[in-house]
């Protein structure tokens, strides 16, 4: 469970810092003297940044739904064995 917890909390933490690089970005655009050559490549650094942290928040969603389905499974399976076992013509 705490690895999933650490990619989600590291997911938003990029999210966060590309948006920072973003914010960032579009500031100075706005300046008085406007970075025109390092702008794109710190957008594209905020882009890159940004759809990592994404991919983070998707796979640690994807692993929590998997470590559900699995437990559902096996909690399953476990109350299927019980029925199983008192549903012989002999136990009644």
């Amino acid at each position: 469970m705490i690895r999933y917890l650490t990619r989600e909390i590291a997911g938003w933490a990029m999210v966060l810092l590309g948006l920072y690089i973003f914010a960032v970005t579009l500031s100075g655009l706005l300046g008085p003297e406007p970075p025109i050559f390092e702008a794109p490549f710190l957008t594209t650094m905020g882009v890159f940044v940004f759809r990592g942290g994404i991919h983070l928040l998707k796979v640690a969603v994807a692993a929590r739904v998997c470590l559900q389905a699995q437990q559902d499974v096996v909690k399953e399976q476990s109350t299927a064995k019980r029925k199983s076992r008192n549903e012989g013509p002999w136990d009644w």
